[in-house]
């Protein structure tokens, strides 16, 4: 829910296009009847698009890969259908077609660890490390600049990859690592509470080596939700809407300075962003929610296909961009929706 990149800011850089041309892209079910439901999604390009559903009934419907024709399930032959246990992936990123990562769980023999593989551009391999595998949580979400700078958030931890080696980040207990994102500075991310038990969601500064609560969110009005945008100088908080605040000179924020930029119609709101440049960002979420940055104002978007009506309750997840294509699951019917 949180898969997104942030490019530097180019003045010159065009503002992304709201006129696509939508449709809907085939999927290969095979034998299997699960729906396509990505909550991750990341190409290298329009041809070579991956997409993760760690939610799925069936694990082998938890990855799938579109090669410019027709999505397919891509788990047979990797780690997740191969070996002992029962894997699955939430999320997944990567920086080229040789350079793809997938972040989840497996439970073998009743032990639930964290897993992590990797794609280099001809097969997928299992890469959870030792102190990584010792992990008892799931992996959800993911945030890179780099093929050496990936962050990775899921139950009670954070994790860094520099290009060696996975740190991993004590964030807190029985929490949820929702959102990461950072500039050239500072690394922020939120949490929220799995169990329903009106913990207040937070926002985390990383400093000195760990994650330090700023700012908390009660249960209602909610600052924080699943998405998490930061730009050099203001933090950008998507809910059910979006919420914006300053950046200190020392990484804090005004805590007194959020100011809303955008209201949903609905109290669930947004929950999944991409920023494919500071003039081309997507939030996608409940019920049939798109929204686009251009660098200068949010605009709503509505998906029009020929002889198809969208769901009024349609739930955007899984979002892509490349600048001239753009890719949105709807979880809720199992459709992904291709913009050109």
């Amino acid at each position: 829910s949180c898969n997104t990149t942030e490019p530097p800011i180019v003045d010159n850089i065009p503002p992304g296009k709201r006129d696509y041309i939508w449709s809907i892209d085939s999927i290969d079910y095979g034998s299997l009847p699960g729906l396509i439901q990505l909550e991750s999604i990341w190409g290298s390009s329009a041809t070579d698009v991956w997409g993760a559903n760690g939610d799925a009934a069936d694990v082998r419907d938890c990855l799938w890969h579109y090669d410019g024709v027709k999505w397919s399930r891509a788990t047979e032959g990797t780690p997740i259908t191969s070996g002992y246990g029962n894997k699955v992936v939430y999320s997944v990123w990567g920086t080229a077609q040789n350079n793809v990562w997938a972040f989840g769980r497996k439970i073998n023999f009743g032990t639930l660890t964290a897993f992590m593989m990797h794609y280099d551009g001809s097969q997928w391999v299992d890469v959870t490390p030792a102190n990584v595998n010792a992990l008892n949580a799931n992996l959800y979400c993911v945030y890179g600049t780099a093929a050496n700078n990936i962050w990775v958030g899921g139950y009670e931890y954070a994790l860094h990859y520099d290009g060696s080696h996975w740190n991993t980040y004590k964030v807190a207990d029985s929490i949820i690592v929702s959102s990461i994102s950072g500039n050239d500075k500072y690394l922020y991310l939120t949490t929220y509470s799995p169990w329903d038990d009106f913990t207040p969601s937070n926002l985390c500064l990383f400093s000195g080596g760990s994650f330090i609560v700023i700012d908390q969110s009660p249960v209602s009005p909610i600052k924080f939700g699943l998405g998490l945008w930061v730009r050099p100088n203001e933090i950008k908080s998507f809910a059910d809407g979006i919420i914006s605040t300053t950046i200190k000179e020392d990484g804090t924020i005004s805590n007194n300075g959020w100011h809303r930029e955008l209201t949903t119609t609905t109290s669930f709101g947004l929950g999944s962003i991409l920023v494919q440049s500071a003039k081309n960002v997507f939030a996608v979420g409940v019920w049939n929610l798109i929204y686009h940055f251009n660098g200068t104002d949010w605009s709503r978007i509505n998906i029009n296909v020929p002889n198809h009506t969208v769901d009024p309750l349609a739930r955007f997840w899984g979002v892509w961009t490349d600048g001239k294509e753009v890719f949105i699951a709807d979880t809720e019917n199992g459709i992904v929706y291709h913009g050109r």
